[in-house]
């Protein structure tokens, strides 16, 4: 699942599912909203407040997003929307808000149980449950809330939790923010969040315990089509994708960096036992390349996994082929194809073979994944672009285990060739 990052200015082509339904809504309650301003500011509430005086400083900035972006919709409807902001938040002038005080995080860390051994010096595998054929999710608990499902997502990099699916006793645990951004997917929504780098994250029930953990705390979103089949809000694109949140396992792909590889970790593989729906997240503290890995992307200016390959489609014997920027991307469902490899076709003719090499194999690139589309009745075809840069979706991951290496930007196939996905 490809990310955007305002900041960077990240843009990748990807895929995602679209049955998606639902109404925009602003994320997290009053109190919550509250909390954060407090937090932003970098003090705690005052007992009692304006609530505008709280709510102003965190919302202005994101009524500004929020209204640029529907201002490509309907210009009107941006200028109401201020409006109806600023008229809300006189109206409140005169209701005092009385919160608890925010414990003094320095007091907070003092009285703090004991640190556990540092996490990295070793190896954990975090359970994985692979949902719809595609997706493959571990559970999580931040801040000792219950389990979240969270898509592993190789595509981005962060681990990204809404507003809504956490307690105010939990974002308060988190300590103040450290930035407030806006990011998006690519399966079509933007989103305004709070970075938190104080999280205690407890995978698969104990398996694997971080703390001083980076994560997002999104607050607020809206979608970036009003296409029928686009997600209206975060939440609906959570939902539709079955997770409540995303562990962008990443390097360098955005919107924040990978919470393993903030903990210090070398590297994750993604391992899922052929023909089920089981397999491990593989986190190390040292090279743990599964098996040989013949071929090792190496594209430091874009991070792993993004890289250049070569890409071919095979239609009643006749083939074409070119090189494509593909993202080998766990969150992209069925992934994309370059229009340009279809000839007169609008999509990918059922029996098709699709393969990506490590570079053109007339010059001796080696084979990487393939699959047949829509081969037994199963409807796998990747959705069709524009450009030459893809989203290889899921396939690649379906057979073999894939590396990668935070500490020199690779990634790496297991036993490439081997792949038959259908």
């Amino acid at each position: 699942m490809a990310a955007r990052d305002s900041a960077k200015g990240i843009k990748n082509s990807g895929n995602s599912k679209v049955r998606r339904r639902g109404l925009a809504v602003v994320s997290g309650s009053v109190g919550a909203f509250a909390a954060a301003a407090a937090m932003a500011t970098g003090s705690a509430a005052p007992a009692k407040a304006d609530i505008d005086t709280l709510l102003d400083p965190i919302i202005q900035p994101l009524i500004t997003s929020l209204s640029d972006a529907i201002a490509g919709f309907d210009p009107t409807a941006a200028t109401d929307l201020t409006s109806w902001t600023d008229s809300l938040l006189s109206s409140l002038n005169s209701i005092d808000l009385a919160l608890p005080s925010t414990p003094d995080p320095v007091a907070a860390v003092a009285s703090a149980a004991p640190a556990q051994s540092d996490p990295t010096s070793g190896t954990y595998d975090i359970p994985i449950a692979v949902q719809e054929d595609t997706e493959p999710t571990v559970q999580a608990s931040i801040e000792g809330g219950s389990d979240q499902t969270l898509l592993v997502d190789t595509g981005s990099s962060g681990l990204v939790i809404p507003a809504t699916d956490l307690s105010l006793t939990q974002l308060i645990d988190l300590g103040i923010p450290t930035g407030i951004n806006e990011a998006g997917y690519s399966g079509g929504v933007d989103y305004i969040y709070l970075t938190y780098d104080d999280a205690t994250v407890d995978y698969g029930n104990g398996v694997l315990d971080t703390t001083n953990t980076p994560i997002d705390v999104e607050i607020l979103s809206w979608p970036t089509s009003l296409s029928s089949g686009s997600p209206l809000d975060f939440q609906q694109f959570l939902s539709d994708n079955d997770v409540t949140g995303i562990l962008g396992v990443g390097d360098g792909v955005g919107p924040s960096e990978s919470p393993l590889q903030a903990d210090g970790f070398d590297g994750v593989t993604v391992d899922v036992t052929p023909n089920t729906d089981t397999g491990d997240l593989v986190v190390s503290s040292t090279n743990a390349n599964p098996g040989t890995a013949i071929y090792t992307v190496n594209d430091s200016s874009s991070g792993a996994p993004i890289s250049s390959l070569y890409e071919t489609v095979t239609t009643n014997g006749q083939t074409v082929g070119s090189t494509v920027s593909d993202d080998v991307d766990s969150g992209g469902v069925y992934g994309t194809i370059p229009s340009s490899l279809l000839g007169d076709n609008s999509s990918v003719p059922d029996g098709s073979t699709i393969t990506v090499y490590s570079s053109d194999p007339s010059q001796g690139g080696t084979e990487l994944y393939r699959y047949v589309v829509s081969d037994n009745g199963v409807d796998n075809a990747p959705s069709v672009t524009s450009g030459t840069s893809i989203d290889s979706g899921y396939a690649p991951f379906d057979e073999d285990p894939i590396y990668i290496n935070y500490t020199d930007d690779t990634l790496s196939f297991d036993e490439p060739g081997s792949i038959s996905i259908s």
